[in-house]
């Protein structure tokens, strides 16, 4: 009867979760979800390696770079700042910009991040507020409210509570120094070829510390730690 078939359909959809969930702890893949955060440590360059060097906690990895997952019925695309603008990337060409460990049989050195507290509309909104960003120009200038965006101030916009009171991660004052207190050269020539200071400690974000926000937890790793 009717009671039996609910009976049937809610004890597999409870198999089917436990079967994702025994999937991911052995290994599976990632199932992209709108409004995880992707974070990567991109292939060396200038900008990646003085991101680093000013970023750096100590740990096995440092994460340069951060988009926006979205998951549609055609395929998964992360919303980023990068280049010269906000743009939308499909999700594996966004990866094959990772830098990897042991050359590239390994996997890409990305994380997943969810932002905790963001339920569906909060998700729904940050991905809205991201949409209404595309083409902005990136900030090179690293400066707050200057009509442009670098990669995580673009997730830091987006993530606001529901209620508007607040944005769901944090912001600090930003440094561009090494831990023994050196600024790297490229930082030097950078902010010199733009014509203005360097911005220390102007408040701003980055991906590595938004990858430890208190709010964001990492559920999934494309690289064995």
């Amino acid at each position: 009867d009717r009671t039996d078939e609910l009976n049937r359909n809610l004890r597999n959809r409870l198999i089917f979760g436990a079967a994702v969930l025994l999937l991911a702890a052995c290994g599976g893949e990632y199932t992209p979800r709108t409004g995880d955060l992707l974070f990567q440590l991109t292939a060396a360059e200038g900008m990646t390696d003085a991101i680093v060097a000013a970023t750096e906690r100590g740990g096995a990895v440092t994460f340069s770079h951060v988009g926006i997952v979205e998951a549609t019925a055609g395929g998964a695309f992360v919303v980023e700042a990068v280049d010269t603008s906000v743009r939308r990337t499909p999700l594996g060409e966004f990866l094959t910009r990772s830098a990897r460990r042991g050359g590239r049989t390994k996997g890409p050195i990305a994380a997943v991040g969810r932002v905790s507290g963001a339920d569906s509309t909060v998700v729904q909104r940050a991905l809205r507020r991201a949409h209404e960003r595309l083409g902005l120009p990136y900030d090179d200038e690293f400066l707050p409210a200057n009509g442009k965006l670098y990669c995580s101030e673009l997730a830091w916009e987006c993530f606001v509570a529901a209620d508007d009171s607040t944005h769901l991660l944090r912001s600090r004052p930003m440094t561009f120094r090494t831990a023994d207190g050196e600024l790297p050269a490229y930082w030097s020539e950078h902010f010199a070829a733009l014509g203005m200071p360097v911005p220390e400690g102007v408040a701003g974000t980055n991906p590595n510390d938004m990858a430890h926000d208190p709010a964001v937890e990492i559920v999934w790793r494309y690289y064995d730690e």
